[in-house]
C-alpha cells in the first residue's frame, strides 16, 4: 500500500493533482482542504495517502495532513458513505469543524455536504462520536506542504494559483464540483452568478460555489 508521496508537484486542479515521482505521475484525488494549501506547480510537495481499490480502478486519495487523513480513513468506514462523499466532507469543511459538529451533534450542519442529507447526517453523528479523533482548532498550526518546513497556520494566505484561462478554469471548476457529488448543469449554473473577484483563485471560486450549492 502507497502510505504517501514525496516529489514535484507537476499538476493541480481543485480536486486532483499529479505528483512526480522520479519520473513516474501519480494522480491523486485531494479534498479542497488540500488543495487550498498546495505549493505552486513545479515545487516539491509531501502527500499523505490511503489506496482506494475499486472493480475497475486502484485509486489514490492523498491529503497534507495527518487530520485530514485520519478523519477521511473513519468517514470512509461509515457504511453508505465510501471514498466520494468522504471526499466531499472535507472539500465542504477542514477536518477540525467536521469533528466538533460531529460532537455537537449538529447534523443540519453535516447535511450542508453534498449527498448527505438529515438521515445521513444523524448516523454520522451516532455512528462517528466516538471514533473520531480529538483535534486541534483549526487555527492551530499543521505541518507543511513539503513536510519538512516548519508548520504554519491554516490561515497562511493561500499560494498564488497559476496562470489559467477563464474557460479552462470554469472546466476545472466544474469538473471539482461533479466529482463532488452535483450536477453539471448545476455547477455550471452557480459558477456564472459568482463575481469575477471570485472566479479569479480557484479554491475561492469552489469555497463560494459549495457555500450557495449547500443551502
Amino acid at each position: 500500500m502507497i502510505a504517501h508521496l514525496r516529489g514535484i508537484l507537476a499538476e493541480k486542479e481543485p480536486h486532483q493533482v499529479v505528483v512526480d515521482v522520479a519520473g513516474v505521475g501519480y494522480r491523486v484525488f485531494i479534498p479542497l482542504s488540500t488543495f487550498e494549501r498546495l505549493p505552486a506547480t513545479g515545487e516539491s510537495v509531501r502527500l499523505l495517502t490511503v489506496m482506494h481499490v475499486r472493480e475497475d480502478a486502484m485509486l489514490l486519495n492523498g491529503f497534507l495532513t495527518p487530520a485530514e487523513r485520519e478523519v477521511f480513513v473513519v468517514l470512509n468506514s461509515v457504511t453508505g458513505i465510501g471514498a466520494k462523499l468522504a471526499m466531499a466532507a472535507l472539500s465542504t469543511f477542514p477536518p477540525e469543524e467536521l469533528v466538533s459538529a460531529v460532537y455537537r451533534e449538529d447534523a443540519t450542519l453535516l447535511s450542508r455536504i453534498p449527498g448527505v442529507g438529515k438521515r445521513i447526517a444523524m448516523r454520522l453523528v451516532v455512528e462517528l462520536k466516538d471514533r473520531l479523533p480529538a483535534l486541534p482548532p483549526a487555527s492551530s498550526a499543521s505541518p507543511s506542504p513539503s513536510g519538512d518546513a516548519p508548520s504554519v497556520p491554516t490561515t497562511t494566505p493561500l499560494p498564488t494559483p497559476g496562470l489559467q484561462s477563464a474557460p479552462t478554469l470554469r472546466q476545472d471548476l466544474v469538473a471539482a464540483l461533479v466529482n463532488l457529488g452535483y450536477r453539471a448543469p448545476d455547477a455550471e449554473r452557480v459558477l456564472r452568478t459568482l463575481p469575477a473577484p471570485e472566479l479569479s483563485d480557484p479554491a475561492t471560486a469552489l469555497r463560494a460555489a459549495l457555500k450557495i450549492l449547500s443551502r
